[in-house]
């Protein structure tokens, strides 16, 4: 193990999953990947479970390989908005190749 390497990165990973759990299960709603600010729609990657990927690369690593973190989903969309056809399937996409074979909560 490197001297100077962080506190957090010594933790086990099996912890910091159960970690990330417990942060994603104690939302009440589905996490939502989509914000809208001043009427334009962008993902959100301030809410978990896609906060945990923007960390750090350790991070990222495990909340990818949780699947139990990629099994709700909120989509909300405002009609007509064609700046988000190429992003939506990508990031859908990308949701459900985490979330495995977990059966998927969705809401629209």
């Amino acid at each position: 193990m490197n001297y100077y390497e962080s506190h957090i990165h010594q933790l086990p990973v099996e912890l910091l999953q159960h970690i990330f759990s417990l942060i994603v299960n104690d939302i009440s709603d589905c996490p939502s990947i989509f914000k809208s600010i001043n009427h334009r729609i962008s993902g959100n990657f301030s809410s978990p479970p896609l906060v945990f990927t923007r960390v750090c690369r350790h991070w990222r690593i495990i909340a990818q390989s949780t699947p139990g973190l990629w099994s709700r989903i909120q989509v909300m969309l405002s009609g007509g908005d064609e700046s988000l056809q190429p992003f939506l399937p990508c990031l859908l996409q990308y949701w459900l190749a985490c979330s495995g074979g977990q059966p998927l909560t969705l809401r629209i």
